[in-house]
């Protein structure tokens, strides 16, 4: 259902889909009013068949190339003759991270609480 308000007088009118885009006669001011919103789209029986194949452009060396010889690297379409021309990447090694750190910090917690509830209690008892 289409819903508007009349131009003339302000009626709000409701029409079916099938008045999209054309006038019809507002029952409140006798006046034409032209209906909002376009004709439904007719659906196409098939779909055209295009004679050229669809086209890329290749990241590295632009170049308008069709998809057959084409590939997906990191997101990025690249056509054959760039991506083999690549230099590959060499992954380093990460180092290794210390796993006494966290130990370490823990242990001195635990010193230090155990030396204030240990002050505590002297005081307590005094």
């Amino acid at each position: 259902m289409i819903e508007f308000k009349c131009r003339h007088c302000g009626k709000f009118l409701k029409l079916p889909q099938s008045y999209a885009g054309k006038t019809t006669e507002c029952p409140g001011c006798l006046r034409p009013v032209p209906v909002p919103g376009a004709p439904p789209p007719k659906a196409p029986t098939h779909a055209p068949r295009s004679s050229t194949p669809e086209m890329h452009l290749c990241v590295d060396c632009g170049r308008s190339v069709p998809t057959s010889q084409i590939m997906e690297h990191t997101g990025q379409f690249v056509c054959y003759d760039c991506y083999h021309a690549r230099k590959p990447i060499v992954l380093k090694p990460r180092k290794k991270r210390k796993k006494g750190r966290k130990r370490k910090i823990a242990l001195w917690l635990l010193l230090l609480a155990a030396v204030g509830v240990g002050l505590w209690a002297l005081w307590a008892c005094l």
